[in-house]
């Protein structure tokens, strides 16, 4: 499985997110909404890109790499191993707090349209060079198409910010990727807490691969 696929805190071709520790302000982001009930949730662009609603100030995800689905339950392997924790955070009008070598640029809406990672990817290389980037083409309020990494993705969202499925081709020859998900908890503010995703993975001439993963959310909101 590519290193993002998940991060990519999302898991899927959005943005690879790691660990926060370095945190500055995100900008640039109107809510879509000033108000927070269960009946007008507070929205805003980033929120709704990484399938989230409310006043979220904080996500930590677990995904966990080893997973056996049986009966009514998930077996997983908790090795450090076979999991990824990740750590994001957004101020109070729902904008994502990037971290000091993320850069990002919004259409006139606020939208994500590009994501860069400007670290050097080597010893001695200045930052910037070899950059990581995402680029994305908001389809419409369901269908978000990405590019970037070698790969170009399609992904599916419900009208409740939560990803359906994705679809990825890449550029080059090689593993082409379905993934569809399952949600299994969510919180009291509606925001699921655990999914499991079902992949699959098919190289040219090679018949289709089925993997699972499992995703555990902990989210924090602002009083």
């Amino acid at each position: 499985m590519k290193r993002y696929l998940p991060l990519l805190f999302a898991t899927y071709l959005l943005i690879p997110f790691t660990a926060c520790t370095d945190r500055e302000a995100g900008g640039g982001v109107s809510p879509y909404t000033l108000e927070d009930t269960d009946e007008s949730p507070f929205e805003s662009a980033d929120l709704s890109l990484l399938e989230l609603r409310h006043r979220v100030k904080r996500v930590t995800k677990t995904i966990y790499y080893s997973v056996i689905p049986g009966d009514g339950s998930v077996e997983i392997d908790t090795a450090a191993v076979n999991r990824l924790e990740t750590t994001v955070y957004f101020d109070s009008l729902g904008n994502y707090v990037q971290r000091r070598d993320e850069r990002i640029e919004r259409d006139q809406l606020g939208r994500m349209t590009r994501w860069e990672d400007r670290r050097p990817n080597h010893r001695r290389l200045h930052g910037g060079f070899l950059k990581d980037t995402l680029s994305y083409r908001h389809v419409s309020e369901n269908v978000v198409e990405s590019e970037g990494m070698g790969d170009f993705a399609v992904t599916v969202y419900d009208d409740s910010h939560r990803i359906v499925g994705q679809y990825t081709d890449p550029k080059i020859d090689g593993e082409h990727t379905a993934v569809f998900n399952v949600y299994r908890n969510e919180d009291d503010r509606g925001n699921w807490t655990e999914r499991l995703s079902v992949w699959i993975t098919q190289t040219p001439g090679a018949r289709p691969h089925t993997s699972y993963t499992l995703e555990r959310r902990e989210i924090s909101y602002y009083n």
